[in-house]
């Protein structure tokens, strides 16, 4: 008896270990495969292909990990996926031709760019119902971040060259900032001091002072061998523990790794065909990218500074998103 006790106690904890050890997932979304795909965090082994309808790009969880929300662009809304049974659980609609989206700190928002209308649609996320539509957001709104405090929301517009800053609360406009050509992804660093902006067609980063709202810094992309219309720079990551931010080069087929407080680009990763997605492990260990031309995402050993391995995951992946 005792020795069945035993036996019971381990096979209970081997699947528990089991369970925790593919409790967290990587998901990557394909907009040219209309999937979302999952993959086991430590194998890299695909687990299951959700599919969500035409053309799914950003990607964002909640403040649990409980939920993955997933632009699909040529449905015009949001997904809800549950994390831990994969499934679909709602659909949020956004307005038309969805892009890129933020959640704001409290997870009671999210606000999504509408490229084809120039518009930012302000969802409440508690009701799943739109509260607010803001026009003349630029030309081809892209990029949207919550700044910290979710007091204000910054948006990219690709045609005008431009962030735009709107009043969360008052949903207005209350500023615009040139910068450079086609800008396209945004990310807070430094507490929110500075907002990083890629300029795709400029092939740089510009660093905005949030307190002045203006340009600071210029950060701009030279690569040995690769023509300077070729290095189109697109998302970022940041390891604030080691004060790095990587951004992905587009068509260079490189991430560069940018030191956040003397703006150094340190060093130059090769990774796939027209990088584009990023996003990095919790211990910052891991860096993850998407390929867009190569149908696969690259796992980048942030000590190495290398990338160590490609896994295809279907056409055209966009955004990566890694549970923490």
């Amino acid at each position: 008896m005792c020795n069945l006790n035993i036996l019971i106690i381990l096979c209970v904890n081997l699947m528990i270990f089991t369970f925790s050890s593919h409790a967290k997932y990587i998901f990557v979304s394909n907009e040219n495969s209309d999937t979302v795909v999952v993959l086991e965090k430590q194998s890299k082994k695909i687990i299951k292909t959700i599919e969500t309808g035409g053309r799914p790009r950003d990607l964002k969880f909640n403040f649990d990990f409980s939920k993955l929300y997933v632009v699909v662009s040529e449905e015009n809304h949001i997904l809800e996926i549950d994390t831990k049974k994969l499934i679909i659980l709602d659909q949020i609609k956004t307005g038309d031709d969805p892009e890129i989206f933020d959640i704001d700190y409290n997870n009671n928002y999210a606000a999504v760019s509408n490229e084809d209308d120039n518009q930012l649609t302000i969802i409440n996320l508690n009701n799943k119902k739109i509260i607010a539509r803001i026009n003349d957001v630029g030309v081809e709104p892209e990029g949207v971040n919550f700044s910290p405090d979710g007091k204000l929301i910054y948006v990219t517009s690709e045609g005008t060259s431009s962030v735009l800053i709107i009043d969360a609360i008052e949903k207005k406009i209350v500023n615009e900032i040139l910068v450079g050509n086609r800008p396209r992804r945004g990310l807070f660093v430094n507490g929110g001091t500075e907002y990083w902006v890629s300029n795709e067609l400029s092939g740089t980063v510009g660093v905005i002072d949030t307190t002045k709202q203006e340009i600071k810094k210029t950060i701009k992309f030279t690569i040995k061998g690769i023509r300077e219309q070729q290095i189109t720079p697109v998302d970022f990551a940041y390891a604030k523990k080691n004060n790095l931010v990587f951004v992905t080069l587009g068509n260079a087929n490189h991430v560069a790794v940018v030191d956040v407080n003397t703006y150094e680009i340190k060093k130059y990763i090769l990774v796939g065909n027209r990088v584009w997605g990023a996003d990095i492990t919790a211990d910052e260990k891991e860096l993850i990218v998407t390929n867009g031309n190569s149908d696969d995402i690259s796992i980048i050993d942030l000590e190495k500074l290398l990338s160590t391995s490609a896994i295809p995951v279907g056409k055209t992946p966009h955004s990566v998103r890694i549970m923490k």
